[in-house]
């Protein structure tokens, strides 16, 4: 990677915030909005818009579902950045975060055509988005890894993994990999073999449009995990380790007691 033209920063992120929080309602009733909770006086999805910022990105698509004005009022009143917002509702959560993965994907279809043509330069960079989840935490040497990752230029989809499996909080809540020499071959919770762990983070081509069309019309249910391992029978999905940054989900009580111990 990295050996022609260098593509310059991918301008859209799409942030999935459409989870019923089903766990934490359980501990602090129905009205409880999970991306609300705060590490180091920030709420987490505040934190993760302006992380996707610094990467470069203009234009934010947030996926929201039950607590949409919530969570809208929340960012309106504490996000002081320069990127578009664009909020996107998901009426039929049910269906799984693949489906707010494809809600976002069709708004970032738009964008891109209703964008004046672009340079050569920035034409790559239009095909794809950064995706990460709202209520994922990472520290700024995980985010200034993935801003190297981007500036080397000529990159597929890719989603960055967790190699060092032992430290993770949750091991069975977790998301498992298996890649060989960064390509893709399966991932998924149960995963018996699988030699990293799935962060969150991805950067996607707007080929998984298609991908998510087809799933839609086919399942009333499904998830990004299902939507990645469709793509990847198909084109080429790279998995980059990141060696240095610190993540954590935030799934529950128990996993964000030990988020804010991980970034305090």
């Amino acid at each position: 990677m990295g050996e022609n033209a260098k593509h310059t920063a991918i301008p859209t992120g799409i942030v999935l915030a459409a989870g019923n929080n089903e766990r934490f309602k359980r501990h602090y009733g129905p009205q409880f909005v999970k991306q609300g909770l705060e590490i180091n006086g920030q709420s987490l999805i505040v934190r993760i818009l302006e992380q996707l910022e610094t990467l470069g990105c203009q234009h934010l698509l947030i996926v929201v579902g039950e607590h949409a004005q919530a969570i809208q009022e929340l960012i309106n009143d504490q996000y002081a950045g320069k990127a578009t917002l664009e909020f996107i509702p998901n009426t039929m959560v049910e269906r799984g975060n693949g489906y707010s993965l494809h809600l976002g994907l069709k708004k970032l279809s738009d964008y891109v055509e209703s964008m004046p043509t672009p340079s050569e330069s920035e034409q790559p960079s239009r095909r794809f988005c950064h995706l990460v989840m709202s209520d994922h935490v990472y520290d700024a040497a995980f985010v200034a890894q993935v801003q190297d990752y981007v500036q080397a230029g000529n990159y597929p989809s890719t989603l960055f993994v967790d190699p060092h499996i032992q430290q993770i909080f949750d091991l069975d809540d977790a998301t498992k990999v298996l890649h060989e020499e960064g390509k893709l071959q399966e991932l998924g919770k149960t995963l018996t073999h699988y030699n990293a762990l799935d962060t969150g983070w991805f950067i996607l081509d707007a080929q998984m449009l298609d991908i998510s069309s087809a799933l839609t019309k086919h399942q009333r249910q499904f998830g990004v995990s299902s939507v990645i391992d469709a793509y990847q029978k198909h084109l080429r999905f790279h998995c980059e380790s990141i060696d240095q940054g610190r993540w954590q989900d935030v799934d529950n009580p128990a996993m964000f007691e030990a988020a804010t111990k991980l970034f305090s």
